[in-house]
């Protein structure tokens, strides 16, 4: 394949490290559009010149820079807080606003809400015009639930600022807001602090669309009664996962099946084949025929993509179905290469943080996969029956897109499904007869509802036996590989490794898989110097925990974990990450909760008030009397940590330690922080609020 052939792949990787650069740096340069424009007219009458071949080079590396100068422009200037009219410019102070809701309501522990601001003000009446968007959290109430995309509502609530992530490797949530272009949230905690002012309002496609979706869960719901399979039947429709439970997500992800339930590609694929199935009947002729057809499949297409939400997934997918329709119908037909990049390309100019979008990447990952990998897969595939055969080619795509996912899912999931070819025969067949025999269901439902209720039995059972399946293979033997922690080197590598190993086989060249194979070789050494530091660390982390205290002391290859009546869940939803980051999956030890049994372990001594791990001694003081003497020498200490809001001064504190810092953890109360804070700064002592400030580290080695 020649590089003229993918015009739009060599410009996607500039644009693209240009998107990268901004997101990054986040510094806008004065005076870059005038640069662009300046230099996008001269590209534009160099290229309408007759140049040399001998010097096509300098032209393309011109059109690189401004392609990257264009992408960090281009990403800059999305973030919404360098709108001159934003909302913290035009009103700082605001507490109340009125604003249009701005995508369907997430609905969980909180209902999530994101609103799109018209007007700000300190008061009600004294409105000030301005822009913005604002993640709404309300307790969960009727009145909030029964919000939809394109009300007008007012709400009294305080604005702040995200805050980064509380504990080490955790997931940063104010990155993921970010790349939604949304920095700033909001609790609502009463229904008098919100009201609706009207309907109908944001686009009328979407909201057209999304009651569309209200409809046809509940045509759903009356089919398929239990929770799993009604969640189950509205992921695969209509990309609708609200409803999935934490076991049922845990069976679809540990079989590496969690992609039937993301509306991709397949999605769309099966949806074109039914629609494709129909217009081929329409008894057109000539022209009109070809267009006919075109327009009737994309109209189709676009609002499934509509009603699932328009995730990115589908977004690429419904796009490169168009570019392909569209060069079908004018007689074109170009690289697959090339649509793929072309879709990127616009998906990128629509929205430049797509490309930090998880279901993005993977997306693009999966296809490229196939485009790349397939061929080789079936190349050197043997020659099977022809009934045979679309069985063997399921299994080639699902191989495919693995390996083309594989290092962003190891990167991301930390995991790894083995048997991930077994299921996918389950989720991509089942799921296809499923999803057709849903689209039949539907249309019968108004025109013959006994059919339809018998067809809703049918799939009924359909999905009910592929969840069972499912489950039987996650509760197979070595079905997943847990604990794999890969850094974004390692990502580039591999990726790295399985393009020239494949490139290599597919035309075999030599050096290609030696530069295959020394990817591979980079991979493994990262591994090895990453596991020698696994063996010399030495760290105690306090982490914030909301009320509860959980501690972790990392030496080597052990890890001593001490809590109070903590979770399970929520342990490993606050600790897990960075567990995993340090070569742990579970603790070797637990401490007793009880403060008043002593614990030994070769570095580490936990005997209340007192830890000794290696040279470091820290004191947790949770009541006053443990502060012992008041006439003995203070003892020196790494930190003091003062919890459930124990009746001392830091005053008092001193008389018998000596802290370098002192630790303040969640259980106490913030009045009692911001006392303890106040005393600290008038002692010259360095106080840390873990409340405030997130988990507190402490390296031995």
């Amino acid at each position: 394949m020649s590089p003229h052939e993918i015009p739009f792949i060599r410009a996607l990787v500039p644009f693209l490290t240009g998107i990268a650069l901004g997101s990054t740096i986040e510094v806008p340069i004065p005076g870059l559009w005038i640069g662009l424009l300046v230099g996008g007219i001269g590209l534009v009458r160099l290229a309408l010149l007759k140049q040399s071949f001998r010097y096509r080079w300098v032209y393309g590396l011109v059109l690189a820079a401004w392609l990257l100068a264009a992408g960090y422009w281009h990403s800059v200037a999305y973030d919404e807080r360098n709108l001159p009219a934003h909302f913290t410019k035009v009103c700082p102070d605001a507490v109340v606003f009125i604003g249009i809701v701005n995508d369907a309501p997430d609905r969980g522990n909180k209902v999530k809400v994101p609103l799109r601001i018209e007007a700000a003000a300190m008061r009600p009446g004294e409105w000030r015009t301005c822009e913005g968007h604002l993640m709404l959290f309300f307790d969960p109430m009727h009145k909030a639930e029964a919000l939809r995309y394109g009300d007008r509502i007012w709400v009294a609530a305080q604005a702040k600022l995200v805050g980064p992530p509380r504990n080490p490797h955790a997931f940063n949530y104010q990155r993921y807001l970010h790349y939604h272009n949304l920095h700033y949230q909001a609790f609502v905690r009463d229904s008098a602090a919100f009201g609706l002012i009207d309907r109908g309002h944001g686009n009328w496609m979407r909201r057209t669309a999304y009651a569309w979706r209200e409809q046809l869960l509940l045509v759903l719901r009356e089919y398929f009664p239990s929770q799993d399979e009604y969640a189950v039947a509205s992921a695969l429709l209509l990309g609708y996962k609200e409803d999935l439970t934490e076991e049922l997500r845990n069976i679809y992800v540990q079989t590496g099946s969690m992609h039937a339930l993301a509306v991709s590609g397949t999605h769309v694929g099966l949806i074109y084949a039914a629609l494709y199935f129909l217009v081929r009947r329409i008894p057109w002729r000539g022209a009109l025929k070809r267009w006919g057809e075109t327009a009737l499949l994309l109209a189709g297409i676009w609002m499934f993509a509509l009603i699932t939400g328009a995730s990115p997934s589908v977004m690429r997918a419904s796009v490169m179905f168009t570019l392909f329709l569209v060069g079908r119908a004018l007689y074109r037909h170009a690289s697959a290469w090339n649509v793929l990049g072309a879709a990127a390309f616009i998906l990128l100019l629509i929205n430049p943080y797509t490309l930090f979008d998880l279901g993005f990447q993977l997306s693009f990952a999966a296809v490229a996969g196939i485009v790349g990998i397939l061929p080789v897969l079936q190349r050197y595939s043997p020659q099977l029956p022809s009934w045979l055969r679309p069985l063997w080619d399921i299994l080639l795509v699902g191989i495919a897109a693995q390996l083309g996912t594989l290092p962003l899912s190891l990167y991301y999931f930390h995991q790894f499904p083995v048997y991930f070819w077994l299921a996918g025969w389950v989720v991509v067949l089942g799921g296809a007869l499923y999803m057709w025999g849903a689209i039949v269901l539907l249309i019968f439902h108004g025109l013959l509802p006994s059919v339809a209720e018998a067809l809703g039995v049918g799939l009924y059972s359909w999905l009910r036996g592929m969840n069972d399946l499912l489950r039987f293979i996650q509760h197979l033997p070595g079905s997943m590989v847990q604990g794999i922690w890969i850094s974004g080197l390692s990502v580039i590598c591999l990726y790295g490794c399985i393009a020239y190993g494949t490139a290599g086989i597919f035309y075999k060249r030599l050096r290609w898989l030696i530069v295959s194979l020394a990817c591979l070789l980079v991979v493994f050494g990262e591994q090895l110097v990453r596991q020698v530091k696994q063996l010399q660390q030495g760290e105690v982390v306090f982490y914030a925990t909301g009320r509860n205290f959980l501690v972790d002391f990392f030496d080597g290859t052990s890890l001593s974990t001490w809590s109070d009546s903590i979770s399970q869940r929520r342990e490993r939803s606050v600790a897990a990450t960075h567990r995993l980051a340090l070569g742990f999956l579970e603790p070797s030890e637990r401490i007793s909760p009880s403060f008043l049994v002593p614990f030994r372990a070769p570095n580490l001594l936990v005997q209340p008030p007192f830890i000794q791990f290696f040279d470091k001694t820290i004191a947790v003081v949770e009541h006053a009397r443990q502060l012992g003497n008041s006439d003995a020498i203070p003892i020196p200490v790494e930190a003091l940590v003062l919890r459930k809001n124990v009746h001392v001064t830091l005053a008092e504190c001193l008389k018998h330690f000596s802290p370098k810092v002192v630790v303040v953890d969640a259980s106490n109360s913030l009045r009692r922080a911001q006392q303890w804070a106040t005393e600290g700064e008038s002692l010259g002592l360095a106080v840390y609020d873990i409340r405030r400030q997130g988990a507190w580290m402490l390296c031995t080695r």
